[in-house]
């Protein structure tokens, strides 16, 4: 990874941003899965529109206010309350500074910024409570190839057990996917519960913040056609005319990651998926409605992609 500020660049960035506008009305929230290019959105659309950009807040290991949102706990959208919803608000309006979430702001203190994008990974199975709480709150949701999110996952490393944990809690399993075949899946092959991971937690968003609430991007289509990003700049009042430098890799870009911008062959992953991967991945969007949209070659079609977001939240 590149271009990782330093712990005193941290914590200078985080007293130097200047965020005068104290509501939900200047903020904006961009959720995903883990390696899914959410950062790259994050500082393509605040550089566009002069954003604060809020990196990953909600970390109960970064600051134990967030201690009740462990990543992957469900939260329906009609529950009372959501446990940090103190902080989470205070987040949302602009007063929340730490050095972790404000690694990617400016060091000017003179740069006044228009408003706030909060940029999340491990929140889309309680975004939904968010969505509806705060109804003036513009929400985009990002969709990655999971074979390249996978691919990208493993080599960093990252562990399944989020999975078995989202699989223990009935509220969600027997809940809003009780339609879905997932307690047959298997949590223990790190291949099936790294994509089952994905798949529940872009269903979860789907099926609580999709459709009409939320801006649908697919990442694959924008590296291939930077129109793909559009519609969510128009949401949060940007000129998309305004985009620009859209080559450039994000700060998180890992040179031996699934990044479409680390180098020339932006599906230079699928050579990295042997063939029972391919195969166990294939089993697991089978069972969530999914395999249409992603083809084996790393092509996903947007369109058919589009068409089950807005399926999922009819």
């Amino acid at each position: 990874m590149r271009g990782i500020p330093s712990s005193v660049e941290r914590i200078g960035r985080s007293v130097a941003v200047w965020d005068p506008h104290a509501d939900v009305a200047h903020a904006h929230l961009l959720t995903g899965s883990g390696r899914s290019g959410t950062t790259w959105l994050l500082e393509a659309y605040s550089r566009a529109g002069r954003l604060r950009p809020i990196f990953e807040p909600f970390r109960p290991d970064v600051d134990s206010r967030f201690e009740g949102l462990r990543p992957g706990r469900y939260v329906p959208v009609d529950a009372p309350h959501l446990p940090g919803e103190r902080g989470v608000h205070d987040v949302l309006v602009g007063r929340y500074r730490h050095p972790w979430t404000d690694q990617e702001a400016t060091l000017n203190p003179l740069v006044p910024m228009r408003g706030r994008l909060v940029k999340e990974i491990r929140g889309t199975t309680w975004t939904g409570w968010i969505a509806r709480r705060y109804p003036e709150l513009t929400v985009l949701h990002v969709m990655r190839h999971p074979l390249a999110s996978l691919s990208s996952q493993s080599v960093l490393g990252w562990s399944p057990e989020r999975f078995a944990y989202m699989l223990s809690q009935d509220a969600l399993v027997e809940g809003l996917l009780g339609d879905l075949p997932v307690r047959d899946l298997d949590t223990t092959d790190q291949a099936s519960a790294l994509v089952g991971r994905w798949a529940v937690e872009n269903v979860v968003a789907a099926r609580t913040y999709g459709g009409q609430r939320s801006t649908l991007i697919s990442y694959d289509a924008a590296v291939e056609d930077s129109t793909e990003l559009h519609a969510g700049a128009r949401a949060m009042g940007i000129d998309p005319a305004a985009l620009a430098d859209l080559s450039k890799p994000s700060r998180m870009t890992h040179a031996k990651g699934a990044n479409a911008h680390a180098g020339s062959n932006r599906r230079a992953w699928v050579e990295r998926i042997d063939d029972d991967t391919r195969r166990k991945a294939a089993a697991v969007l089978e069972a969530f409605g999914l395999r249409e949209p992603f083809g084996d070659d790393g092509s996903v079609d947007a369109e058919a992609l589009r068409a089950w977001w807005a399926a999922q939240a009819a």
